[in-house]
């Protein structure tokens, strides 16, 4: 048991420092968190609320968040526009459609995540969305309107080909990358402990928000 976690830890160190090399060192660039996530998926859900939103919360100075809806569904052309097929069922394929437009048409990121941490905290997908909107503090018509036209659907088939790019094929979700770099490793560490990886990774002087985050989700 100990070697294989010395193991684990020796690889995630060499992960990191993959990373870390992607800069010099006196540059401060936020590190950017690529996540493809499914909105009806346990997993993904818990990644959201557990992680992904609290880091925002507290390391957003120092984070780039570039958030994908899409997963493990497919889609085809059908007349006037495209047809889905998600892992969890239509329910989801609708929830991702309005997730990817409430990206385009939320033009606060603080708002955004708002909205994305409340519709993945109530596990209802648009249906949470008029709720979830008074809550993030912004208007839902237009996402509403773009959910159920032409432009939701050419909106989430893009986000489909921009996974299917992708030098890894999603077989989990969430999938995460680290400033452009995938491993089990980095997916383990930053399901465990988004903001203690943010920080370690990040290659500027350590905000004060650093400590805080690492005592705040070790209670």
């Amino acid at each position: 048991m100990f070697a294989r976690t010395a193991l684990a830890a020796a690889l995630l160190a060499v992960a990191l420092a993959a990373v870390r090399n992607g800069f010099k060192n006196d540059d401060a660039a936020p590190i950017t968190i690529a996540v493809y996530l499914e909105s009806q998926c346990p997993d993904s859900a818990r990644f959201v609320t557990e992680q992904l939103h609290p880091a925002w919360l507290h390391l957003r100075d120092i984070l780039a968040l570039d958030i994908n809806f899409y997963g493990k569904a497919q889609d085809e052309p059908s007349p006037g526009g495209y047809a889905f097929t998600c892992q969890h069922g239509p329910e989801e394929c609708k929830g991702n459609m309005m997730l990817t437009c409430a990206k385009k048409y939320i033009p606060s990121e603080d708002r955004y995540m708002a909205f994305v941490n409340c519709v993945m905290r109530e596990r209802a997908g648009v249906w949470a969305g008029y709720m979830c909107a008074q809550e993030a503090g912004i208007t839902y018509q237009g996402i509403a309107t773009c959910s159920n036209s032409f432009e939701g659907q050419r909106l989430l088939h893009e986000v489909g080909e921009k996974q299917r790019r992708l030098s890894v094929l999603v077989s989990y979700v969430p999938l995460i990358f680290i400033d452009g770099l995938f491993s089990v490793d980095l997916l383990d560490a930053a399901e465990a402990n988004l903001g203690k990886l943010v920080c370690e990774t990040y290659r500027g002087p350590k905000p004060n928000s650093c400590s805080f985050y690492e005592f705040f989700v070790q209670l």
